[in-house]
């Protein structure tokens, strides 16, 4: 096998700056096709202590006062790229009402206090998930004119909370509870009703009848990851060879006992770590991609990018 032999340029790593503004936004997804219609199961109603729907046109959150209903939407979202650790700095629900509503709905949202959330079903409450310690409290007061878009106020620390989890990882999925509180009999409606995965517009209120994908509950995540100010301070210090990498690559010395070889992928997560006191390294068992190699050694990080073929 041909070796390419690349100088390693050690570079010091200064933490603690920022990255620009990344938006991240994901709607409600299909689970699944049922008589040819796309449904959904990351979206899911409960009405007191039952679960009432999993396939419905709209989700309803809040409080009904004529028949002592509370009501409580859970919404999951998945394949969030959003890297642990990721500072963020806004995120709230894009949702589409159902139908024209003015009563005030009082209503408290959390996250599920989980690393990967799993798809509601029938056979388990919404709220017996365990919750997020952030919570946001939302007394929806503004009209509802039907099938018009609004946006819930911000809940920056319930993403930050569920993000900062040990065992989150850029890709899984979170959920959101949206429920509502007890406010009295009452003749009012005090729920508001938002448009579902299977959401169509009624003809009865002068709709077309038909399932407007664009309507879809939708989370919108604005964050930033930290990043490195990056000063060349020596060079050559070791070799790593060859790169791009087959099964393993090598350094041309033997690294000192207060060094440590660490590979990451683009998303800043550690994929494999090594001892010191080597100078082979083993890659086998990573897929190809573009990594980052960095070498830390007395407080101080080098990197340098390599592709394992």
């Amino acid at each position: 096998m041909k070796k390419y032999l690349l100088s390693l340029i050690l570079t010091v790593l200064v933490v603690g700056t920022l990255s620009s503004q990344t938006r991240f936004e994901r709607q409600i997804q299909k689970t699944g096709t049922v008589d040819g219609v796309d449904e959904s199961s990351d979206d899911a109603e409960q009405q007191n202590q039952e679960m009432d729907k999993l396939f419905d046109d709209d989700l309803d959150m809040g409080w009904e006062g004529d028949a002592f209903n509370i009501m409580t939407s859970g919404l999951r979202f998945t394949d969030i790229q959003i890297p642990q650790g990721a500072k963020i700095d806004s995120a709230y629900l894009i949702i589409y009402s159902h139908e024209e509503e003015k009563d005030t709905a009082k209503v408290t949202i959390y996250g599920e206090a989980a690393d990967n959330s799993v798809t509601f079903s029938m056979d388990n409450l919404i709220l017996d998930r365990p919750k997020t310690t952030s919570k946001l409290y939302w007394e929806v007061t503004e009209v509802w004119p039907i099938w018009t878009m609004f946006k819930t106020p911000d809940f920056a620390p319930i993403i930050q909370e569920i993000v900062d989890r040990q065992g989150w990882t850029s890709g899984n999925a979170l959920a959101l509870m949206l429920t509502g509180q007890d406010q009295g009999a009452s003749d009012k409606d005090n729920a508001r009703d938002f448009m579902s995965f299977e959401n169509e517009e009624d003809p009865d209120d002068g709709g077309d009848g038909k399932n407007h994908p664009e309507r879809v509950p939708r989370l919108v995540v604005v964050y930033k990851t930290p990043s490195s100010s990056i000063n060349t301070i020596e060079s050559s210090s070791f070799d790593v060879f060859p790169n791009p990498i087959d099964n393993s690559f090598r350094v041309t010395r033997k690294l000192d006992e207060n060094t440590t070889v660490g590979i990451f992928n683009v998303s800043g997560q550690l994929v494999k770590e090594f001892t010191s006191n080597q100078t082979e390294f083993s890659v086998y068992d990573l897929n190809p991609g573009m990594y980052i190699l960095k070498g830390t050694r007395n407080g101080y990080t080098y990197t340098k990018n390599i592709i394992v073929k």
